[in-house]
């Protein structure tokens, strides 16, 4: 039975405006009675207001010495240009499908155009493989397809193209970077293969036998990769919580249920753990920096309601034995989460992702059908069933308030 999965975790770009009145901060736990208080004991940032409005600069790119400033607008679009990124090959056992919409301009409706993918490594496909958008593959293994192959702009490949699929198409222009060795394949564009390569049965508008670069989609690399751990490392020291009186430990030994709302700021949690189920509740621009590990027993819970949106960054291992649910399949762009740790990612039955995952050096296990409202950018993707990813394009505008870093 297939799982709806909707991953929608961080910062949006049309934010409504508030203000120092607006630091109020709640945390409501059964088990522990009333926690917080929502005092304006001051000290926000001089960029508060700007930060508020959508402008401001809410996280600091480098370790905690630097003095370099990023809006989180700016990042975002910067590292989610694609539905799905992963830093080594792709191998798919069940059907696989990405598309695009934009929740600024209405809800999701299948088929839209777009939905880039990225693999470092090579792509096996057992079964039916549909991207709406570019498909760009780096390993020099290639794609090995099976059943229906199409991609629904263009296709760089950085090794050769085989298999048996009963039908391959790109609509747009084609790089192949060794043989294609398929029963037949329709290019609607340029068709490019370098000499001496094996060409099979093809219909394309134009053949060229010309070098193709090799190409690396996925910025993967040490030096690329966003400092997760120096960010939470600077806002372990910078940060709103004295403004609202929270405690760091608030979402620590959480037993039965616990929640907690933020206003607009940026904040530190030391870690979220224990057996219970923990909720944060976001209605203005947060940034939430968690230090340590995720480690809950009955699942977490946060909601993202316009107009806000929330930039969360996992500074370890995340393990959320219950339901996983983030954000809204309606504005998927406004959930922003950023990983540091390497561990596996194991999401359970009934989770809901909806919003953009960063964790290059960890692996994403899905069992059974998953269905994705944002974009995955991992290691590894272990999928047993298919795999659907809907594309919200308005991530690559989530830096138009920001002001010029």
């Amino acid at each position: 039975m297939n799982r709806r999965w909707t991953l929608a975790v961080l910062l949006a770009a049309s934010m409504g405006s508030c203000t120092r009145g607006d630091l109020v901060a709640t945390v409501q736990s059964p088990d522990a009675g009333q926690v917080g208080s929502s005092a304006d004991a001051g000290g926000p940032p001089d960029d508060w207001e700007a930060y508020c409005a959508g402008r401001g600069p809410p996280v600091v790119v480098g370790d905690a010495d630097t003095d370099s400033q990023v809006c989180s607008g700016r990042l975002a679009e910067r590292t989610f240009r694609h539905a799905l990124c992963t830093c080594e090959g792709l191998a798919l056992g069940a059907s696989f499908e990405t598309d695009a919409f934009r929740g600024t301009v209405g809800t999701y409706q299948p088929g839209g155009a777009g939905g880039d993918v990225g693999v470092n490594g090579a792509l096996s496909a057992n079964d039916a493989v549909s991207v709406g958008g570019s498909l760009r593959i780096g390993g020099a293994g290639g794609a090995r397809l099976g059943q229906t192959f199409r991609v629904g702009e263009a296709l760089h490949c950085g090794g050769p193209l085989t298999g048996n699929p009963a039908s391959a198409t790109v609509v747009g222009d084609a790089r192949v970077l060794g043989d294609v060795a398929l029963p037949a394949f329709s290019v609607g564009g340029v068709l490019t293969v370098p000499a001496g390569h094996v060409l099979g049965p093809v219909d394309a508008a134009e053949v060229r036998r010309e070098p193709v670069d090799p190409v690396i989609p996925c910025a993967c690399d040490a030096a690329s990769q966003v400092d997760v751990s120096g960010l939470i490392a600077r806002h372990v020291l910078d940060n709103d919580n004295a403004a609202i009186g929270l405690d760091a430990t608030a979402l620590e030994d959480v037993e039965g249920e616990r929640a907690l709302e933020l206003p607009c700021g940026r904040f530190h949690l030391t870690r979220m753990t224990g057996t219970g189920r923990a909720t944060l509740t976001i209605r203005a621009r947060t940034a939430l920096f968690v230090e340590g590990v995720v480690d809950l027993g009955g699942g977490l819970s946060v909601d993202v309601q316009a107009p806000g949106a929330l930039d969360l960054f996992l500074g370890g291992s995340v393990a959320v034995a219950g339901p996983l649910t983030l954000g809204s399949t309606a504005t998927p762009s406004r959930v922003r989460v950023y990983v540091a740790g390497s561990n596996v990612l194991a999401l359970s039955a009934g989770s809901t992702l909806a919003g953009n995952l960063y964790a290059p050096r960890a692996a994403l296990s899905l069992s059974g059908g998953a269905e994705v409202f944002g974009s995955v950018f991992v290691r590894h993707v272990e999928a047993s069933g298919p795999l659907r990813l809907h594309y919200d394009a308005d991530i690559r505008d989530a830096g138009a308030e920001c002001t010029d870093d």
